[in-house]
């Protein structure tokens, strides 16, 4: 456990270009990654009215910005309300960040009613699972975990939009994140909820180039973490333009 957890840590502190990759990489990625099914038809409504529309998004290390050095600007909910907001200028919108790490499934689920309920959000952004696979929560229990969250969630009439795990090749070599994958995506076509497929993006990015999940400098790790989070910060912005969009 302690190794699994130790290169958990890396993956969190270490996804960056590599030496080669361009300072701006183009970080585009395949559409059949973004374009999934179902829309979020009540967000799309509140923009089509140009309501104030309210985003939380609840998760881990990753939504928290730790590889930013915790700096709240550099993290990708921050990144993702600024892209919104240039592509629907004249729709107020906030994304909050309620990431939380080391914490599993039940763990974010137990945190709903102060992070999520009471700020009455249009949409929620919910990135899970990588710390139960670290953790070796049973799949059953992640997926049962996920299943009552999913389901509370849409008893406050809540859209939902799940973000899966992280990639790299040295985490993917001692967690075995398949069992939660495919259950987070079985779950998500059951239920009827939009995946944003962050695993497949990632493992596109390192096996074109794009960025390296090997180790750099010390130095430059919280900058280049920055350009990351702004890559799936956009590439988020791509799949909400996508899933509002009128069939």
């Amino acid at each position: 456990m302690r190794v699994v957890l130790m290169v958990l840590c890396i993956m969190l502190l270490a996804v960056f270009p590599s030496p080669a990759a361009p300072r701006a990489p183009d970080c585009k990625i395949p559409t059949e990654i973004i374009e999934d099914d179902p829309r979020l038809p009540e967000l799309a409504e509140q923009l089509r009215q140009k309501h104030p529309i309210t985003i939380v998004a609840i998760g881990g290390a990753s939504t928290a910005g730790i590889a930013s050095g915790n700096a709240a600007e550099y993290a990708y909910p921050q990144r993702l309300q600024t892209v919104l907001r240039q592509l629907y200028p004249e729709v107020p919108i906030t994304v909050l960040n309620k990431g939380v790490s080391r914490q599993t499934t039940q763990e974010m689920i137990d945190r709903f009613p102060h992070d999520v309920y009471a700020l009455s959000p249009t949409l929620v952004i919910w990135e899970t699972g990588t710390f139960d696979a670290a953790r070796g929560v049973d799949v059953d229990v992640f997926a049962a975990a996920l299943e009552s969250g999913l389901a509370e969630l849409k008893e406050h009439k809540l859209e939902t939009m799940l973000i899966n795990m992280q990639y790299s090749r040295s985490t993917a070599s001692v967690i075995n994140f398949g069992p939660y994958l495919e259950a987070m995506q079985h779950i998500a076509d059951v239920d009827g909820v939009y995946l944003f497929r962050r695993f497949e993006m990632m493992k596109y990015w390192a096996e074109h180039g794009v960025f390296s999940f090997g180790e750099v400098p010390i130095e430059r790790r919280t900058e280049l973490a920055t350009e990351v989070y702004q890559c799936l910060a956009d590439r988020l912005a791509d799949a909400i333009s996508y899933a509002t969009t009128t069939q």
